[in-house]
């Protein structure tokens, strides 16, 4: 019972510590624009939001994570408005950061646009924006960023059904080659079914078969929002698929920027 309370008392000061942020009128700002950014609004254009961040000096890692969400909606800025930023960056917070905007750049997530934006027909194709979407009871993957689903666990989605051939236009659109090579697992011993971690009446599978596992490896890393999403799909009952997460490291977005701009030590 002690343990009990002690756990409570915990979460209620988490929950607590987590409002402040949340409650803050700058926190409501932030969250529109990335979800305007994520919809395909306002991506080709100097963002007013981003201008006036710069204009505080507000910290450098938010801006960078917003002018880097807003390049990769629209594949990539128009060169005015990334020269725009490019230098309102390095006038406001000093030329030493031009190590770092070019290690993004290298990275694919600022460029200048050459091609029409593909990451609209990746959204639409994958269904990675979902209107309506419950946070509370929820339906779908997106609603661990609140409508937007994560693109890698679309992927996962459309491997299991139905399957990669139905979204080969969406996929030869993404860096790096997509290749299927399915194994057939060994049956349980004496032919029981595995019940679903997480899910309530995973032994009433309408199917009756035994879920299919697969394992979604991550290679530079992943976030916990990711994990939620497909821990989420696991533990619907009609689920065909049970997913297992491996991954290098637990990134969020100010990890992963701030991992691009580590300095470098000197060989021994």
């Amino acid at each position: 019972m002690q343990l009990k309370r002690k756990s409570l008392a915990n979460h209620t000061s988490l929950a607590e510590e987590i409002k402040k942020v949340t409650d803050r009128e700058s926190f409501f700002e932030n969250l529109a624009v990335e979800q305007e950014f994520m919809n395909g609004m306002d991506t080709d254009k100097v963002h007013p939001h981003i201008e006036d961040c710069i204009a505080r000096q507000e910290d450098i890692v938010k801006v960078l994570r917003l002018v880097c969400m807003q390049s990769v909606a629209n594949n990539g800025l128009k060169p005015r408005v990334l020269d725009h930023y490019r230098r309102e960056i390095l006038q406001t917070y000093g030329y030493r950061q031009l190590l770092w905007l070019l290690r993004l750049e290298k990275a694919g997530l600022l460029h200048a646009q050459e091609h029409k934006n593909h990451f609209s027909t990746l959204r639409k194709t994958l269904k990675l924006n979902v209107e309506d979407v419950s946070e509370q009871v929820p339906n779908d993957a997106s609603y661990v960023y609140s409508g937007y689903a994560p693109l890698s666990v679309r992927l996962a989605q459309f491997l299991a059904q139905p399957g990669w051939r139905a979204i080969s236009e969406a996929l030869a659109l993404l860096p790096g080659p997509a290749l299927t090579d399915l194994h057939q697992a060994r049956p349980t011993a004496a032919g029981g079914r595995r019940p679903r971690r997480g899910s309530v009446s995973s032994l009433q599978s309408s199917s009756g078969e035994e879920p299919k596992v697969t394992l979604v490896f991550f290679l530079g890393g992943c976030t916990y929002a990711e994990i939620s999403a497909l821990r989420f799909l696991s533990q619907q009952d009609d689920a065909p698929v049970e997913y297992l997460v491996a991954t290098t490291k637990l990134i969020n977005g100010r990890t992963f920027l701030q991992s691009l701009n580590e300095t470098l030590s000197p060989p021994q």
